[in-house]
């Protein structure tokens, strides 16, 4: 099998481009569905995060998709062309797939490196493919292996200090005001980021703090948790008398998961000079974005969305970076150790059908030659098989023994491939691979 990855994160595509092609739970459901018919014979997990959308996926060595083919799947899920986004995707194959997979579960890749959101988030995507059908043995190995390595990652202390969005968004509050017992917050979405926003957010301790989401219920079962574990009063405020309350909120923290904008430059126009045009910071950490751009555009307003947060999460890389290079080196003798153990895994098969594929030529020339022999005896027809077995036998001695010398380097598949081509094995092999077998299914 090969392994592919093919995605976008914070670096690679802005907000604007993620949006359009990100994945809410209830969409992902149904691309897996959709990959599985389109791939039957290929496996699929995919992550969609709100800085990052990546389908990793594992094939047959001469099936589908390829890469361009994963593109123009993506494309079809959000009915766009895939040209409009492919400049911000990027692709990595084979051992260079296994390593992103590595940095991203161990949270190397992330925009905050360290937090452990992210493993977690892996982790869902893993489960929910699973439930799907779209993770075979390959991709099970794959996923399994990944999360212990980010656990010995995260052992090294990369994990210490402050390292989700939802904190660093706090910290970039702390740019911006002083003093935090007179200011008034304010959470949008009750979701599990805002959750995590507003815990965060309790640090500052500020004079009054209001919570609201589109459905009423959640938003005052989020403010009875934050008063039972934090002995902090939140106020529900009606989601349809949020914007209306902008007027009295300095910091606005919004998170939902909403397809179009909540608060447009309409919509918060009057807000300003209702405030006296005192500051107000309004922090857009949802993709697709919650806050329209231009809203950012009055001199009183500091509207940050999730790119912006990367400004702030580069001061804090400094005491981390002796962390982060232990950290990689792990990575790298991880890589190195799967890649060994899944080359040695598919000599076995290749091995089989170059044996095959001699023993069927000498089978052939057998039979070409025997109508020409005069009378040939029983012990005739044993001595040229025996002959033609030790000939396969030796010709294949060498091929055989390099296959297993550099399945310790890590560069069996170059000289795999460079076999299947010498003697066009790619057929016979497709031919004689067994099934797709699927994974276990108890998740990790």
């Amino acid at each position: 099998m090969r392994t592919l990855v093919v995605g976008c994160n914070h670096r690679s595509a802005p907000v604007e481009m993620r949006e359009r092609i990100a994945f809410d739970e209830a969409a992902a459901a149904r691309a897996l569905a959709q990959f599985r018919e389109a791939f039957p014979a290929a496996e699929c997990v995919l992550v969609s995060t709100c800085n990052r959308l990546e389908l990793y996926v594992a094939r047959p060595v001469h099936g589908q998709p390829r890469i361009a083919e994963v593109m123009e799947f993506i494309g079809r899920c959000h009915g766009v062309p895939a040209s409009t986004f492919a400049s911000g995707l990027y692709s990595f194959e084979d051992v260079e797939a296994v390593r992103h997979l590595f940095r991203v579960a161990g949270s190397l890749d992330s925009m905050v490196i360290g937090e452990t959101q992210i493993l977690g988030q892996v982790k869902t995507a893993f489960e929910q493919a699973q439930a799907a059908g779209t993770v075979g043995r390959t991709l099970n190995d794959l996923f399994q292996r990944a999360f212990r390595v980010a656990k010995c990652v995260h052992s090294t202390g990369i994990t210490a200090g402050r390292l989700s969005v939802g904190s660093t968004a706090v910290d970039l509050a702390r740019q911006i005001f002083s003093r935090f017992d007179d200011k008034t917050a304010m959470i949008v979405g009750a979701g599990k980021m805002g959750e995590l926003t507003l815990v965060h957010l309790l640090e500052t301790k500020p004079g009054r703090l209001w919570v609201t989401n589109r459905t009423d219920a959640r938003a005052a079962e989020l403010a009875d948790k934050i008063r039972r574990r934090h002995g902090v009063p939140a106020e529900v405020v009606p989601y349809a008398q949020w914007i209306d309350r902008l007027a009295d909120v300095d910091i606005l923290i919004s998170s939902t998961g909403s397809h179009e904008p909540i608060l447009t430059a309409a919509q918060f126009k009057p807000i300003p000079r209702r405030r006296g045009y005192r500051a107000i910071l309004l922090i857009d950490i949802a993709v697709p974005r919650d806050i329209e751009a231009a809203v950012g555009e009055d001199d009183s307003v500091f509207l940050y969305n999730i790119d912006d947060l990367q400004q702030v999460t580069e001061a804090n890389l400094a005491q981390r970076r002796q962390a982060i290079g232990r950290a990689q080196e792990i990575v790298e003798a991880e890589v190195l150790q799967y890649v060994r153990t899944q080359d040695r895994q598919d000599l076995g098969p290749l091995v089989a059908t170059l044996r095959r594929h001699f023993q069927t030529v000498g089978d052939q020339e057998f039979a070409r030659i025997l109508p020409k022999l005069t009378a040939p005896s029983q012990r005739d027809r044993e001595l040229i098989q025996q002959m033609l077995h030790r000939v396969t036998q030796k010709l294949l001695h060498n091929p055989i023994h390099l296959l297993n010398n550099h399945a310790d380097n890590g560069t069996t598949r170059i000289y795999a491939d460079m076999l299947r081509t010498l003697f066009d094995l790619h057929e016979e092999e497709a031919k004689a691979a067994p099934p797709a077998e699927q994974g276990p299914t108890d998740g990790s």
